[in-house]
C-alpha cells in the first residue's frame, strides 16, 4: 500500500513547489518582457503564465498553518536557491535565457514533480497529485515548444557554445543551491 506524505511533509512539498513556481513565474515573465524576439517572448511568457497558474493552484493546497507562519524564505534552502535564481534573473541574452528556462528551470521543477508523484499516495495526496498532473502536462508542452524554438535559433557554433556555457552555469548554480524546489522539502 502507498504510504504518501504526512501532513508536515505535504505542507513542505507543496510550499516548495509553490515558492518555486512563483519565482519562475516572475523570472520568466521578466525575461519575456526583455526578449528581443517576439517568438522568444511568447515562449517565455507562456511558460511564465503556466507557472503562475500552478502557483495559484498550489496556494489553495497550502495548509492555513503554513500561510499564517508567513514566508518560508528564511530557511537556508530558500535563501540559497533565491540567491542563485537572482543571479540567473540578471541574464540579458534572450536565446540563453530561453535555453536556461527550458533546459534547466522547467526541467528541474518537472523532475521534482515526477519524484513527488512517485512518493505520493492516491488516497491521501489526491489534490496534490491532480495539480502535479496539470503542471507536468504544461511543463512538457512548454519544454517541447521551447526546445523546438531553440533548435531554430542555434544557428552557429558561437551561439551553441554560448548557450551551452550558460546552461551549464545555470545548472551548477541550481545544484549548489540545493535544487529546485529548495532542499527543505521531503523529496
Amino acid at each position: 500500500m502507498e504510504s504518501g506524505f504526512t501532513a508536515v511533509e505535504s505542507a513542505r512539498v507543496i510550499e516548495g513547489l509553490r515558492w518555486s513556481s512563483l519565482r519562475l513565474f516572475e523570472i520568466l515573465g521578466e525575461w519575456a518582457s526583455a526578449a528581443q524576439r517576439s517568438d522568444i517572448a511568447v515562449s517565455l511568457a507562456t511558460a511564465s503564465r503556466h507557472m503562475g497558474w500552478h502557483a495559484e493552484d498550489l496556494t489553495a493546497l497550502v495548509p492555513d498553518s503554513v500561510l499564517i507562519d508567513g514566508d518560508p524564505s528564511p530557511a537556508i534552502g530558500y535563501r540559497r536557491l533565491g540567491a542563485a535564481l537572482e543571479r540567473l534573473r540578471a541574464g540579458s541574452d534572450s536565446i540563453e535565457n530561453l535555453a536556461i528556462a527550458h533546459r534547466v528551470l522547467l526541467t528541474r521543477i518537472g523532475s521534482r514533480c515526477v519524484a513527488i508523484e512517485k512518493l505520493a499516495a492516491s488516497h491521501s495526496d489526491a489534490a496534490l497529485l491532480r495539480v502535479i498532473g496539470f503542471m507536468l502536462t504544461d511543463l512538457r508542452r512548454d519544454r517541447d515548444e521551447g526546445e523546438a524554438l531553440l533548435q531554430q535559433l542555434l544557428s552557429s557554433q558561437e551561439i551553441v557554445r554560448s548557450v551551452g556555457s550558460s546552461v551549464v552555469e545555470a545548472e551548477s548554480l541550481i545544484v549548489v543551491a540545493g535544487g529546485l524546489p529548495p532542499s527543505t522539502d521531503m523529496t
